[in-house]
């Protein structure tokens, strides 16, 4: 990095993943271990640090033309879980060492202020993942033409408790909004002629039942449920 826009590297001969870990080591915090091999980016490509902790992946960004740290933090399979412009790299290490410690989504973003938590994230940290797949769900089928599926749906007590997938307009559920997913549910999607096809995933879309109502197609996933989920 050009150590007269990051004149903070300077002791590390302009190689930003020294930096951060010089600064961390300078706040009491061990790193977990950093991805060397995106640094040889060449101008005008910014430069990538990728540390690579237990929790998740931090990926850190600098611009080459100008003084800017763009920080994202990501869990798996969720993807997204802070994300901000940090001032300097010491306030990285410093939010990198309350990842690694666990501290929570909003405790992180609450203590440093150019952090913000993604909701979906919070959700799943808070146990809320089930429920906030629910308004994800209603709020991208609003005035559509399968929203009263999804609506209908997540007023049968049976059916709210598991999770929604929206997609091609029909509806799908699982236990869990994360892998891996059962498939020991029916699934609702669109037919000809206004009508819904009921069935299973493990057997040939000939072979599901095709009804006319939202209430009909909704009747038969709940008739076929597990008797777990009952």
């Amino acid at each position: 990095m050009d150590t007269a826009l990051y004149p903070e590297l300077g002791p590390d001969a302009g190689d930003p993943g020294a930096g951060l870990r010089r600064f961390a080591t300078a706040a009491g915090i061990t790193l977990a271990p950093l991805d060397a091999t995106e640094w040889t980016q060449a101008p005008p490509e910014p430069v990538v640090v990728v540390v690579e902790a237990d929790r998740g992946t931090v990926r850190v960004v600098l611009e080459r033309d100008r003084h800017e740290i763009q920080v994202r933090l990501t869990l798996p399979w969720l993807g997204a879980a802070l994300s901000g412009y940090a001032e300097t790299l010491t306030d990285v290490a410093q939010a990198i060492g309350d990842w690694q410690r666990g501290d929570a989504l909003t405790v992180i973003a609450g203590r440093r202020a150019w952090l913000t938590a993604c909701p979906r994230a919070v959700a799943h940290e808070e146990g809320r993942a089930v429920e906030y797949a629910w308004d994800a769900a209603r709020a991208a089928t609003a005035g559509q033409s399968h929203g009263r599926l999804v609506e209908e749906a997540f007023n049968t007590p049976e059916l709210r408790r598991l999770a929604p997938f929206v997609s091609h307009g029909g509806l799908t559920f699982h236990r869990s909004p994360l892998p891996p997913f059962s498939e020991d549910f029916f699934a609702i999607g669109p037919a000809q002629n206004n009508s819904w096809r009921v069935g299973s995933h493990e057997t040939p879309r000939g072979t599901h039942t095709v009804v006319a109502t939202v209430a009909e197609a909704i009747a038969l996933v709940v008739e076929a449920l597990p008797p777990d989920c009952k």
